[in-house]
């Protein structure tokens, strides 16, 4: 056989193999990979929140790219040298460190790295030092950025942490307070002061009231020119017939509530004459007029069981229903809850309440368990002070009271009950029922409640159907 025949044979079969193998090949490692993953899953936990040592069973690509990280696994990839050039160069060592202690997996925290590097060679090119960066600053790179490049969906929260890390690190001077644009602005943020320093009110709450000040002033001024004077209560009618006709019931009673503060604040401040607070129209449907919303106790417990405890965010989970349900706390009180509040000596639970409200409530043996066995083995690894984390990265406190009832409702979704009312006040309103209808008195449930007036309190004998069924008339009979 002539050697250029043998040889194309050979060539032949060698490229038949190579299609083969290639496609048998990828084949295999997509299936391998995917029983990999599959298998680490059903083991327990996310990705982020498990150890080190429960991430040998991940195929070694995928451990690699999704697996805990250690600052040395990106302080030394090849390529990360040039990105100490610029004027963040020195601190992008600082920077990784806070994003492993935050939970970030490698291809994430690459990411994020990548992304500063980019905004510190823009600022090398504008000649910016590190002490200048500011919101402003970011927000022209980020532009510039978006022209070239597709915009990111975490672009702004990483230069937001960026931020952070450098003004914590006392390498950018903290942000300066907002300066009033007008004089309804100005107005607003004296209004808003007063609240935070005299009221205790929480900076959620007054984020609420604000936008109602500035709503009604330029309704009222439409020209920017604020002549507090020259209010009526014609002017107060007006803007609050206006203002209600689009919006429900809770919202137009948040706007009369604030309305009437702010306007006892200005005849305080002496900027009125005349108390308008008066002339505000009070709104239909206070809180006597609806029954409120509860779930049966089967169905609470049916919520609870729906918490996967082998995983760790069922963990968490779990132990957060159980103070909404045994105890009655709020959301925002579950969100504010840290570790210096659990006395396990004494059982107790420090309870930072509506403004600077402290109360102490007993710790049921179930909530403590709870409270335990997520702590030991279900709370990832934080510097935070919280109770409770997020699942994913950043491993940091919750935002705030949207984010429990969020987790109320996932929980009733997964329980499969289907109620017109869904937020974390659900529970609070079924543990009252649930007490009434077991023979606790009223004072007894404001207690647990941590009502300050008794009036609020009132609400919970409407679903008191013994009681109200001795009250009932008979039904007449033979049309008499």
């Amino acid at each position: 056989m002539p050697s250029w025949r043998a040889d194309s044979r050979r060539s032949l079969q060698h490229r038949h193999f190579g299609d083969f193998w290639r496609r048998h090949y990828s084949w295999a490692r997509l299936v391998r990979r995917c029983l990999g993953t599959a298998h680490w899953f059903l083991g327990g936990g996310s990705i982020l929140q498990r150890q080190n040592a429960k991430c040998s069973s991940l195929p070694t690509r995928f451990q690699h790219d999704y697996g805990p990280i250690q600052p040395h696994n990106l302080t030394r990839r090849p390529g990360f040298a040039r990105f100490r050039r610029g004027p963040l160069g020195p601190h992008l060592d600082g920077f990784v460190a806070l994003l492993t202690q935050q939970g970030y997996c490698r291809k994430i925290a690459w990411a994020k790295v990548r992304l500063v590097a980019d905004l510190s060679r823009w600022m090398q090119q504008r000649r910016i030092a590190p002490r200048r960066l500011a919101e402003s600053k970011v927000t022209a790179f980020l532009k510039a950025r978006w022209r070239r490049v597709p915009r990111g969906s975490s672009d702004q929260a990483t230069m937001g942490l960026v931020l952070r890390y450098l003004r914590q690190s006392n390498v950018t001077p903290a942000a300066a307070p907002p300066t009033p644009r007008n004089d309804i602005d100005q107005i607003a943020q004296e209004f808003g002061d007063s609240l935070l320093q005299g009221r205790s009110l929480l900076p959620a709450s007054v984020a609420q009231y604000l936008p109602v000040i500035r709503r009604f002033l330029s309704h009222r001024f439409r020209d920017g020119r604020v002549l507090l004077k020259r209010l009526r209560a014609a002017d107060v009618t007006e803007f609050v017939l206006h203002d209600t006709s689009n919006r429900g019931r809770r919202s137009a009673q948040l706007m009369a509530s604030v309305l009437r503060g702010f306007l006892g604040f200005l005849l305080q401040q002496g900027r009125m004459s005349a108390n308008l607070a008066a002339s505000v129209p009070s709104v239909a449907g206070g809180c006597q007029s609806a029954s409120p919303r509860f779930l049966e106790a089967e169905q609470v417990e049916r919520l609870l069981r729906g918490c996967d405890r082998r995983k760790n965010v069922g963990k968490r989970d779990y132990a957060m229903l159980l103070l909404l349900a045994r105890l009655g706390l709020r959301a925002g009180e579950v969100a504010q809850l840290t570790l210096t509040d659990i006395d396990w000596r004494a059982g107790e639970l420090l309870i930072r309440g509506k403004g600077v409200r402290l109360d102490r409530l007993p710790l049921p043996q179930d909530v403590g368990q709870a409270l335990v066995t997520y702590l030991q083995r279900g709370r990832p690894s934080s510097e935070s002070r919280h109770v409770f984390l997020q699942s994913r990265a950043p491993h940091q406190a919750f935002a705030g009271p949207g984010s429990v009832s969020s987790v109320v409702r996932a929980a009733l979704a997964r329980a499969h009950i289907d109620s017109p009312h869904q937020g974390a006040h659900l529970l609070r309103h079924s543990l009252a029922t649930t007490m009434l209808r077991r023979g606790a008195s009223m004072a007894q449930i404001g207690q647990v409640l941590r009502h300050q007036l008794p009036q609020t309190t009132e609400i919970y004998a409407k679903v008191n159907w013994d009681a109200l069924r001795a009250l009932a008339l008979p039904w007449p009979e033979d049309g008499r």
